[in-house]
């Protein structure tokens, strides 16, 4: 069976699914998607004029990739986008997942798998190449908050959904690159955030 990757189609069955079987009931989405994606040096995108993964396809023969085994042979994960994509590479490199941004940085391999809103996408300076055959699920953030609790404090989802939105991918990128590549402390990180936002 296929993957869902319609983002509405999925918040609403997991939406319904979280209901029914946890009680659990799923606010409105932040805005930013941490979905798979796929990254390249700068320099390998220029030098093979790399926008999409398509793009990818035709030369990743001349090109290692690089992760974890377990990415390496999911449906969701190397596997499936192989064959979506048709695409072969010249080598296909298992390693520690926290050790790829490094191998790629020093050039021990030219393509890994990312996580959109990564914070080392920034401190490595890679690119991110468009999925343009929407192969990755959708993974929008959204709050989730016990039933129980929303009829105690029915507030509470008013005030939730006022970050519904509010957090692009690139914001998402720059809160974790604050985080946990400059090591600055999360409480202040979102409290600034919050304030450029309107919403403290």
């Amino acid at each position: 069976m296929p993957v869902e990757t319609d983002p509405d189609k999925v918040y609403d069955i997991v939406q319904k699914e979280y209901n029914e079987q946890h009680n659990i009931k799923w606010l409105k989405p932040l805005g930013f998607n941490n979905t798979y994606a796929i990254a390249v040096r700068q320099e390998t995108a220029e030098e093979h004029n790399l926008k999409t993964v398509s793009d990818l396809a035709q030369v990743s023969q001349q090109l290692a990739f690089g992760t974890d085994q377990e990415f390496i042979n999911r449906e969701d994960g190397l596997k499936g986008l192989k064959e979506i994509y048709n695409m072969k590479f010249e080598k296909e490199q298992a390693m520690e997942i926290a050790l790829r941004y490094q191998a790629i940085a020093n050039k021990n391999i030219s393509v890994t798998n990312a996580f959109a809103t990564d914070g080392e996408l920034i401190k490595y300076d890679l690119a991110i190449l468009e999925d343009d055959k929407n192969f990755f699920p959708p993974y929008y953030s959204a709050p989730t908050v016990n039933q129980n609790t929303l009829e105690k404090h029915p507030e509470l989802e008013e005030v939730l959904n006022l970050l519904a939105g509010q957090i692009s991918d690139q914001e998402m990128q720059q809160l974790n690159f604050k985080t946990a590549v400059e090591g600055q402390a999360e409480a202040e990180v979102v409290k600034e955030f919050l304030q450029s936002k309107g919403l403290v």
